[in-house]
């Protein structure tokens, strides 16, 4: 049978009705549209997306909280590495510039300082009578139900909880006990500048009694304190001791100036000095300088495990001594001029040589030490601890020099 167009746009019509219908009868419309699970569903994404925001906005404060703090950290009076060599090149330095004679100075290894954490607490509001009284009748009933077990693994819990919530802190110190004697004011002077010092110096205990001679002998104790820094941490402020006082490589901390005028001969005075050490020793092998320089500016060295040349030279003019002396690689004076001195004993230029025995049959430390003399005064060395054997000390033109060994 042909259908017309008409009757086959009625059928069209027809079915797409009955489809309808029927998806409508059977298909659980509630499944597909609920309202009130898409109002969930978008209640859950703006909490998701507040939470978010918010957690942006507190990565950024503490980002810059984290800032504040290590800056802090960082700024604190405090050192960060506390090595025992650096606490004896600073007390060398400041015993000296204020004339304390340190006759014993004695170190305690590194301790732990606990240190606690202060933890603010909120200020409470004040409570009226009738809210406490409140606040126990809702309670009362709670504490009397409570059983005895659970109270206890409750305190042990809470007991654990502070623990973990606790963090361990801890600084170290090493003391200083140092024995000495000096003026009343040089002692003032030197507890001034230790306080005045940018790095936090505690002196703890300090006694004296005074001697016959006007002076104060007595024993003083300091506490040097270390905080770690962050990682990543350097130390770029100038003014901090550390910089200025602790020398890397092989320099000698040790070296006080006028100590070495006592050093040999019972009170005998010398004008220069030679020090000679193995190449395994943490000193330089070759140490040339003039005593009694506190400074040890005019020290030059050489650190080789060889024999080197060592030159001293001497002159009068204008009714002046000058002096200079130079090894293979330094010179003092480094501009290559003169430097005037006044010798420590009338007609005698006194130059002590300080040796050592070697250790390693691979030790070649030696010095051949020469002399240009025109000063018209006489020469002398005395030689120490040198080897009988197989010596470091070889001098050149012996014959113009008075030579002393021991």
């Amino acid at each position: 049978m042909k259908l017309s167009r008409r009757e086959k746009v009625l059928i069209v019509i027809l079915v797409i009705a009955l489809a309808v219908y029927a998806g409508y009868m059977f298909i659980p419309s509630s499944g597909m549209f609920n309202l009130d699970e898409l109002r969930a569903e978008h209640s859950r994404k703006t909490l998701e997306y507040a939470t978010m925001s918010q957690n942006i906005t507190l990565k950024n404060k503490y980002e810059e909280d984290a800032l504040t703090l290590i800056e802090q950290i960082n700024n604190l009076p405090v050192i960060s590495d506390l090595q025992q060599e650096k606490l004896i090149v600073f007390l060398n330095k400041y015993l000296a510039d204020n004339n304390i004679d340190a006759s014993n100075i004695t170190f305690t290894d590194a301790a732990a300082v606990p240190m606690s954490i202060v933890v603010s607490q909120p200020a409470e509001k004040a409570k009226s009578s009738m809210d406490l009284l409140m606040y126990d009748i809702d309670n009362i009933y709670v504490y009397a139900d409570e059983n005895e077990d659970d109270e206890q693994a409750v305190a042990v819990n809470t007991e654990e909880a502070d623990k973990e919530e606790q963090p361990s802190m801890s600084a170290e110190s090493i003391s200083v006990n140092i024995e000495f004697l000096a003026s009343y004011n040089d002692m003032i002077k030197f507890i001034d500048l230790v306080q005045a010092n940018p790095v936090d110096i505690s002196i703890t205990n300090i006694s004296t009694v005074a001697s016959e001679v006007g002076t104060l002998q007595g024993t003083m104790t300091m506490n040097f304190y270390e905080v770690p820094k962050p990682v990543g941490f350097k130390e770029n402020n100038d003014e901090w001791l550390w910089n200025d006082l602790a020398e890397s490589g092989k320099a000698n901390p040790f070296s006080i100036g006028g100590a070495w005028e006592t050093i040999g001969s019972l009170n005998t005075k010398f004008d220069f000095f030679v020090n000679l050490e193995p190449e395994s020793s943490d000193l330089p092998t070759i140490l040339v300088g003039k005593t009694e320089d506190i400074a040890r500016s005019t020290y030059i060295s050489e650190n080789t495990n060889t024999v080197e040349n060592i030159k001293f030279s001497f002159k009068l003019e204008n009714n002046k001594y000058y002096y200079s002396y130079n090894t293979k690689n330094n010179t003092y004076p480094k501009s290559g001029t003169w430097q005037e001195f006044s010798p420590s004993e009338e007609g005698k230029i006194k130059i002590k040589v300080y040796s050592s025995d070697r250790n390693l049959k691979t030790d070649s430390v030696g010095a051949i030490i020469g002399v240009t003399n025109t000063s018209g005064l006489k020469v002398y060395f005395e030689v120490e601890n040198d080897s009988s054997t197989n010596p470091r000390v070889t001098l050149k033109d012996a014959k113009s020099a008075i030579v002393t060994r021991k």
